[in-house]
């Protein structure tokens, strides 16, 4: 047997046995027949980002999270993550398993890597004659919004993934991705807005429009690519949408609907943020998702046959806040060095521009984060952005030079502690379980434990009374086609 052979008969046979579990969902915690279901995904979340903001809420608010309240009020646990062939999993096959199911392999929508399509939950929602919608602070056609209606192999052929998104004519589709619909920047000049306004939508792609937005089909593209991340939003006058307010706007077109409706909401770019290391931008991130959180469990409070589902769909950057000072007791007062940050890392990168000076770079930095670096660092930071990297372990740390830019704002020592107590293991996702919750119509209040990501599908056609499985394919099987 040949040794590339070799590898691949035993990963598939470890595979196996790792990967079998969640074939058989998990009891349900008592979900009841629901009208609506709310799905929220927090992209990249693990359980430190969640420590970390509830503390900062704690001590700079007053007040707890809203996702605290969740976890004691709903019925909460953790949701082990992997894919079909990886213990690290992706977001397109993330978000397929909550869609559909069934595991995938990384990179793919809804599809089996044979081609097999799998047939979602909002698909499934339409046919019983419920309303369906999408909102992202991402692209609608970027993986975990556009896995809940597109079938494709490559989750970065975005511009057939906005065609599918057409065809389906979902009821909402609110976030950012102009790019995948306006004939001036497509790659085949195609005019996707136009078979949606004749359709009956209305259409905007201008932030301010939003709360003038009206009728029953609606699409909002807000921004070319992503909606811009909420510090800059909040602290350098981004011309943006918050997610709260994408969501109401959302909601308030589906309250409308005669049969319910299924929902998927994505706080996006906290794994954006993670995957840059940036402590800063990842807070607000889960603020902005926090405000949205509150909003949507008011919503589920007063609306009768509503279920609302928090879930992340992995982990991203590793991020640990740790303790410093003598018997950790500067700790707290350090991380509200986080008060300090009042820009995204790609804010800081745009303003560093292709060949910066070093006073220049010394400049950026103090303005966004306030923190003095080194002589040295500064040249670290220029050889960076150049692509001469000279910081360790490339494969943890591939996204670069943001990476580095990330590393040099670490620092200080336990008996002089000088910059944010948080540090990032790594620019990937993480294999780690992650946060999950189940709130509103019935829900048991109780601790379900460890779930796995595929259960998820089969809580919510049982509380939307469907009987349906989508085919299932073997980690062994989809190996044979890699």
């Amino acid at each position: 047997m040949k040794r590339k052979d070799f590898f691949k008969t035993s990963m598939a046979a470890g595979l196996g046995t790792m990967f079998s579990f969640g074939a058989r969902p998990s009891p349900s915690p008592a979900l009841g027949k629901a009208r609506n279901i709310i799905f929220f995904a927090y992209d990249g979340f693990s359980w430190e980002d969640y420590s970390s903001a509830q503390h900062y809420s704690l001590r700079n608010f007053g007040r707890p999270l809203h996702l605290h309240k969740l976890f004691k009020t709903g019925s909460a646990g953790s949701m082990e993550s992997h894919s079909l062939t990886s213990m690290v999993t992706d977001s397109s096959a993330a978000t397929t398993t909550w869609a559909t199911g069934q595991k995938i392999v990384n990179g793919s929508l809804s599809v089996y890597p044979d081609g097999e399509k799998l047939t979602t939950i909002l698909e499934l929602a339409k046919a019983a004659g419920k309303a369906t919608g999408i909102i992202s602070t991402t692209r609608i056609t970027h993986a975990t919004p556009a896995g809940w209606i597109a079938k494709h192999i490559n989750r970065r052929a975005e511009e057939e993934i906005a065609e599918q998104l057409v065809e389906f004519k979902a009821d909402v589709m609110i976030g950012g991705g102009i790019r995948a619909f306006d004939p001036n920047q497509r790659s085949d000049g195609k005019d996707l807005y136009k078979p949606l306004l004749d359709s009956g939508y209305s259409i905007i792609t201008k932030p301010e429009e939003l709360e003038m937005l009206t009728g029953s089909k609606v699409l909002a593209t807000l921004h070319n690519s992503h909606i811009p991340y909420e510090i800059d939003r909040k602290f350098r006058n981004e011309a943006a949408p918050s997610l709260k307010e994408m969501t109401r706007k959302g909601v308030q077109v589906l309250d409308g609907a005669n049969n319910g409706f299924v929902l998927l909401v994505e706080a996006g770019r906290i794994d954006h943020a993670n995957h840059r290391n940036d402590a800063g931008a990842s807070l607000w991130e889960t603020l902005a998702a926090d405000e949205t959180l509150g909003f949507l469990m008011d919503y589920t409070d007063r609306t009768p046959g509503t279920v609302l589902i928090m879930a992340s769909d992995h982990g991203t950057g590793g991020a640990s806040v740790y303790g410093v000072g003598e018997r950790y007791r500067a700790s707290s007062n350090i991380h509200d060095f986080l008060n300090r940050r009042t820009a995204s890392f790609d804010w800081v990168m745009e303003q560093l521009g292709e060949n910066p000076s070093e006073s220049h770079i010394k400049d950026v930095l103090e303005n966004a984060t306030k923190i003095r670096i080194s002589a040295g660092q500064a040249v670290m930071m220029k050889n960076a952005v150049s692509g001469n990297i000279t910081m360790p372990d490339p494969a943890a740390y591939p996204r670069q030079p943001i990476a580095t830019l990330a590393y040099i704002l670490k620092g200080g020592t336990n008996e002089d502690p000088t910059r944010l107590n948080i540090n990032f293991g790594t620019t990937q996702h993480t294999a780690g379980a992650v946060p999950a919750a189940v709130y509103g119509n019935k829900v048991e209040v109780k601790p379900f434990g460890i779930v796995d990501n595929t259960d998820f599908f089969y809580w919510m056609t049982e509380s939307l009374g469907i009987d349906f499985q989508n085919p299932k394919m073997s980690p062994e099987k989809a190996l044979e086609y890699y």
